[in-house]
């Protein structure tokens, strides 16, 4: 029987080896980070949105809307109105009435022989609102007023002829108002702001104009009350906001007054104003907002007079101001996206009485519109 050979060793060279340990290096490394737990790596935090600006309340509400924290916005806010047609309470009365059965408050025995027949008003005020923080503001006002007036005269006397017409009016600066605002409540959907501000008698109260007179002359002499620029009295101007919104929807309710401190150099002063608003909005799209508010105010007869405003008018009676009146109102605001202007925003307003009781005889109020544009700066 034949003798097998011993089995041949293998030779293996050193760089052989080398390379089969570093290929079981590799395979075993990659087996590991198989079986290896995944390492966990924090994903970036997401970016915190900015708060949805609130809805904008109509035009006519003070105290409302406040700058962001850091920002000015400046106003123009043009505004317009016209009155006519004479009202005793909520009685109208014909020209010929006032003259017939109206004692002249310088002489209750003799009647007046001058009635206002339309005054037309235009305003332009500048407007400065800064936020100091996000809860509190500051307001400051004050602009330029000019009032037309026809003035209709009767002839002599007594008569009940109509004379002639005047055309005459008045302009200058309104009073300086300063207010602060600050929000005491605010959760998600409601909020409640306090608002208290004080005027300054900048406007003048000794404005003049030139009516008819009824012998046929001409005579200038100081305006009536309604018709000087100012009121030339500090007042006192607290008021207090509600709002809120959900989701298009918002709503509000306000009110502001206005008490003079003391009388004027003239010797009168206003009554006191009492302003009641409330409202309901709806946002249409992103930067357009349209609004519906009803308005009272109520206020008192002048207290005191004016020695040098003198005439046989109605105006020319400090008895015959003050009142009660309710307004309808209907608004837009629109932002300046819709137009490439972020920082613009133009706010739109008019209203027309519903109900007027007035002290009189007095003229009555027709509408009343204006609007504003507001940069953030």
């Amino acid at each position: 029987m034949k003798r097998s050979a011993p089995p041949r060793p293998i030779l293996v060279s050193a760089k052989t080896l080398a390379i089969a340990a570093a290929l079981l290096g590799v395979c075993v490394g990659e087996a590991a980070g198989a079986d290896a737990p995944a390492k966990l790596v924090a994903a970036p935090a997401p970016d915190v949105a900015a708060p949805a600006p609130l809805p904008p309340a109509p035009l006519g509400v003070f105290g409302a809307d406040m700058p962001p924290a850091g920002k000015l916005v400046v106003s123009i806010i043009p505004q317009f109105a016209n009155l006519s047609h004479t009202l005793k309470g909520t009685r109208r009365l014909s020209s010929e009435e006032v003259v017939a059965t109206t004692p002249w408050f310088g002489h209750p025995t003799s009647k007046l022989r001058l009635v206002p027949q339309n005054v037309s008003v235009a305003s332009q005020t500048l407007a400065l609102a800064y936020g100091i923080t996000k809860d509190w503001s500051v307001v400051v006002t004050g602009g330029m007023i000019e009032r037309n007036l026809d003035m209709l005269t009767f002839q002599g006397p007594t008569s009940l002829n109509r004379l002639g017409l005047s055309h005459t009016g008045t302009d200058g600066l309104t009073d300086f108002t300063a207010s602060t605002i600050y929000r005491v409540y605010q959760d998600p959907i409601h909020r409640i702001q306090l608002n208290l501000g004080m005027s300054f008698p900048t406007g003048s109260t000794h404005n003049t104009f030139r009516l008819l007179l009824p012998d046929g002359s001409y005579a200038t002499s100081r305006a009536f009350y309604a018709l000087q620029p100012g009121a030339g009295t500090f007042d006192v101007m607290p008021g207090i906001v509600y709002a809120g919104h959900i989701d298009k929807w918002s709503w509000g309710l306000s009110y502001r007054g206005r008490f003079p401190l003391a009388a004027n150099p003239e010797g009168y002063l206003y009554g006191d104003l009492h302003e009641f608003n409330g409202w309901a909005g709806y946002s249409w799209i992103k930067g357009l907002t349209t609004t519906f508010r009803v308005n009272a105010t109520t206020q008192g007869e002048i207290r005191g007079l004016d020695p040098m405003i003198r005439g046989k008018a109605q105006a020319a009676n400090p008895n015959f101001y003050g009142g009660q009146r309710v307004e309808l109102w209907g608004g837009a605001t629109i932002g300046g996206g819709l137009i490439g202007q972020e920082a613009l925003t133009i706010a739109l307003e008019a209203g027309i009485p519903v109900y007027q009781s007035l002290e009189g005889p007095q003229l009555s109020k027709n509408w009343q519109a204006g609007m504003a544009l507001r940069w953030k700066i």
